[in-house]
């Protein structure tokens, strides 16, 4: 059986840990705060830490991110206790180094499932079945992740891998993110990630991929959202053709009602483009923002150099370019362009690249489509206006004047 430390000062709930765990047959080291216990646990590591947040001689949080800079996460499993329960303390548990977080009051059968996953994981992990590279472990139905069945990979980028998957507990579809592996081990990307389900958690628009569940499992940062069926805005206009122009507006009304979801929650999306808007079910009047990964809140501390260009080059706000920093005009911009390749299937500067094309996004207005009718005309060089200060002022501002072209008459086809 295992060797489980319990650091709790509440004697009451040590003692009730203590009668579960003892029941089943394991070891207790029992501790009624920090001090003595990261003493003991820095040298002789259990097989699983219980550790209440709240002690009396510091934070239980403090200790397992110290004991995080000598074990890794598969080495010592830790499953924080606390009565504070909102998305921002279970979010500082995770980064800190918990593996799962229990509220409290929890009943007894939620203490000891919540210690046999974590064992048993770790059991699995030492077996060699995971082995740190970015592919999940499997079972003996495919593919697992704690409570969810992985099904595909949906798409990869520079730190997490996106999976189609099936959530068991919920019973519903998820696109599964996953920090790999090495992002997972540097506290930079760590914090970074948490930073996107921050950002996601905080946002409820139909518009917006909705985030059901993170944690971390397996040794690994995950949050599972909304699985949204559909093509991206991208890949509709390569299959498909172009947009018409209701169908651009209805476009633009949806993503502008996601972006003043974000402004309310004084999100900056950061990287709008045509490949991180998914049409639901292929419908221009249903488009999902989705992507989260350099979302940023004016008081999130930079995590990137400040010479370092974030976003995509053929989508980037000029002010970004020129190093300032950005704001919610700044996802307007980017809008205006994800518009202008939905009605002309092509990018600003599709010749140009690297520093060249930098160059003209900074300083060239972008030419705007013939196809669509002078008001939607004008409401698209507004939204892609070199100074933002001659920019649509809000998303809100931008939804009025969709609003106020319905009834007017649309450019007839040639």
């Amino acid at each position: 059986m295992a060797r489980i430390a319990v650091v709790e000062d509440e004697a009451l709930i040590r003692a009730l840990i203590g009668e579960l765990l003892v029941g089943r047959g394991h070891e207790l080291m029992e501790f009624e705060g920090c001090v003595a216990a990261y003493d003991a646990l820095e040298q002789d590591p259990p097989d699983l830490l219980v550790c209440d947040v709240r002690l009396p001689d510091g934070s239980g949080l403090d200790m397992v991110a110290r004991l995080r800079a000598t074990y890794g996460d598969t080495q010592l499993p830790v499953l924080m206790l606390s009565g504070l329960k909102t998305e921002a303390d279970f979010l500082r548990g995770y980064a800190a180094g918990a593996t799962d977080y229990l509220a409290k009051p929890f009943t007894p059968d939620e203490l000891l499932a919540k210690c046999q996953v974590l064992l048993a994981r770790t059991a699995r992990q030492g077996a060699g079945v995971n082995t740190g590279a970015d592919h999940l472990p499997a079972d003996d139905h495919g593919l697992a992740f704690g409570r969810y069945q992985v099904m595909s990979v949906l798409g990869q980028g520079s730190y997490g891998v996106v999976y189609s998957a099936h959530d068991v507990q919920a019973d519903r579809p998820v696109a599964l993110k996953v920090l790999s592996a090495l992002p997972a081990s540097q506290p930079e990307c760590r914090l970074r990630f948490l930073r996107e389900t921050y950002a996601l958690s905080a946002v409820r628009c139909p518009h917006v991929a909705a985030i059901h569940d993170f944690g971390t499992s397996e040794g690994r940062l995950y949050y599972a959202m909304d699985l949204v069926p559909g093509p991206t805005v991208e890949r509709q206009v390569r299959r498909v053709g172009v947009a018409r122009e209701e169908e651009l507006v209805a476009l633009l009304r949806g993503l502008a009602r996601a972006l003043e979801a974000l402004a309310a929650a004084d999100i900056v999306h950061r990287d709008l483009k045509p490949a991180n808007v998914i049409l639901r079910d292929g419908r221009w009047d249903r488009p999902v923002l989705v992507d989260f990964g350099l979302a940023k809140r004016p008081f999130d501390r930079g995590l990137t150099d400040a010479q370092m260009l974030i976003g995509t080059p053929g989508y980037m706000p000029p002010e970004c370019i020129r190093g300032e920093a950005p704001d919610a005009r700044s996802d307007l911009f980017s809008l205006g362009l994800v518009g202008r390749y939905a009605a002309m299937g092509v990018e600003a500067f599709p010749e140009l690249t690297g520093l060249p094309l930098l160059q003209a996004m900074a300083s060239r207005p972008v030419s705007l489509p013939r196809s669509v009718s002078p008001g939607l005309r004008e409401v698209l060089r507004r939204l892609t206006a070199v100074d933002r200060r001659r920019r649509t002022p809000s998303a809100g501002a931008l939804v009025a004047e969709l609003d106020a072209l319905e009834g007017q008459p649309l450019p007839v086809a040639s």
